[in-house]
């Protein structure tokens, strides 16, 4: 009886052990994971980021940036919000110059690892200019948004200026849809994703969250933030 009670004593060691390793192994990849985003946190600025609006670029409800050229025609591409949830991005489906597009309706698709979002257009025209050299380099769209990270000018017939928000409104703006972004990052989030999408203060969402999400919250981040309103 002794000897079987001490033969359990040491298997049961022997699970608690396993069971230490695989708990350390988990912790070991959330905090590698965090450490990476927070990097990139870093690199791109933290929050300031997240809320970037230059001067002379005016944002759409949807999410997209425009910036006037000349008379009557403005380059256009996907604001910070956008940028700072993807991190990356793996391909730009570009428009084609001389396609009519209307606003509120798709210009231009973001993928990323079998994921994709889709960027309305901010105002109705049609397609100029395509940045061409985001086939190749189409990081700079998240890294860049504003400046290298354009994706095309649009030769206005239309824009409905009411819904155009430039200055001290667009930051306001933008602060309440990340604000309304973190909520609706928190409200899908799982203990093994926890550590991985916040800074380490608990603040911020870190750049690159949506990549820790499956499809279905990607589908559900076009619908509640990029589709017409």
């Amino acid at each position: 009886m002794v000897a079987l009670f001490v033969a359990l004593m040491f298997v049961g060691f022997i699970l608690l052990d396993v069971i230490v390793q695989k708990l350390e192994a988990r912790r070991a990849v959330r905090v590698a994971t965090m450490d990476s985003l927070a990097a990139a946190a870093q690199a791109r600025g933290g929050y300031e980021a997240w809320i970037s609006v230059p001067q002379g670029i005016s944002l759409s409800p949807n999410h997209a940036w425009t910036m006037p050229l000349q008379a009557g025609v403005v380059r256009v591409g996907a604001d910070s919000l956008v940028a700072s949830a993807l991190g990356e991005v793996g391909e730009v489906l570009l428009p084609k110059t001389g396609d009519h597009v209307t606003a509120g309706k798709p210009l231009f698709h973001l993928e990323l690892r079998g994921r994709r979002i889709t960027i309305p257009s901010p105002v109705t025209g049609s397609v100029g200019v395509v940045n061409t050299k985001l086939s190749e380099a189409p990081e700079v769209v998240a890294r860049d948004p504003y400046g290298q990270g354009w994706v095309c000018s649009i030769q206005e017939t239309q824009r409905d200026s009411a819904r155009s928000l430039a200055g001290v409104k667009a930051v306001v703006w933008l602060q309440k849809e990340v604000a309304r972004f973190q909520e609706f990052i928190t409200l899908r989030l799982t203990p093994d994703l926890a550590l991985g999408v916040t800074s380490q203060d608990g603040g911020v969402l870190l750049p690159g969250v949506l990549m820790q999400f499956d499809p279905d919250v990607w589908a559900a981040f076009d619908r509640e933030f990029l589709s017409q309103k």
